[in-house]
């Protein structure tokens, strides 16, 4: 059993099909509707508006699964990373939490189990299952994560920034002369790898602070600083690797 949330944004009056949703547990906010959900075997969500089953035409279905001929069914098209794997829309997430779901999602929807199904469900299965990889490998990243809520406010950063300050960018510059000069001492190799991880900590934290408070432009500019950093940082995992370090 596990719990999962589809967050739908609801201003309509209590229609037979929220009726039916009675089952779930809602925690209301200005906003938003947040079923909290509690299954076994499935993962649900509901909608506003009744959706057929593909196989069987039923024509209310609030299961992930069709409730008549139980058939794997596709998830609604306006569901976010968040939605699917069923956590807060929050840049602080709690990583084992989205490990847990993701497994969870993983062990029902994988196309393993679904090799003696039929053509159409096999291809749902492995859709859904590709998704939720990407949400998992999205959300449970620090970067990606900011960088997918931008994109659901519509924002956007290219891929060269000029924009940054000079002393930033030198100070990244000189950060790659020091990972140049150290490529085969590997306690310098250590040390500047703990240091990355720590500016990309803070910065996690300040990017964290940022959303909180709905300050996206400076949310952007701290992404921006996170995107060179990341890049460091998985330079300096590469050379570990090659020189054999284990921690």
């Amino acid at each position: 059993m596990f719990l999962t949330r589809i967050i739908k944004k609801s201003t309509m009056a209590i229609s037979p099909i929220k009726q039916q949703c009675k089952l779930y547990s809602y925690h209301a906010s200005r906003n938003t509707i947040h079923p909290a959900i509690q299954l076994s075997g499935s993962l649900r969500f509901c909608s506003d508006s009744p959706i057929k089953c593909w196989n069987c035409n039923y024509i209310y279905k609030s299961d992930l699964f069709c409730s008549k001929c139980k058939v794997l069914q596709e998830l609604p098209q306006n569901l976010d990373y968040f939605d699917i794997i069923g956590i807060k829309k929050n840049y602080n997430v709690v990583n084992e939490e989205i490990h847990k779901k993701y497994t969870a999602l993983q062990k029902m929807l994988h196309p393993d189990k679904f090799g003696n199904k039929s053509e159409k469900e096999r291809q749902i299965s492995e859709n859904l299952s590709s998704l939720i990889n990407k949400a998992y490998s999205t959300l449970v990243h620090p970067l990606k994560r900011g960088l997918y809520m931008l994109q659901l406010k519509g924002i956007s950063i290219p891929e060269a920034t000029t924009s940054l300050n000079p002393e930033f960018l030198m100070e990244i510059m000189e950060q790659n002369e020091e990972i140049e000069n150290a490529m085969e001492d590997k306690d310098k190799i250590i040390k500047l790898a703990k240091e990355s991880k720590e500016v990309l900590d803070t910065l996690s934290k300040q990017v964290a602070e940022a959303f909180n408070k709905e300050d996206i432009e400076t949310a952007t500019k701290i992404l921006i600083k996170m995107k060179y950093y990341d890049t460091i940082d998985n330079r300096l995992k590469r050379l570990k690797h090659d020189l054999g370090i284990v921690e």
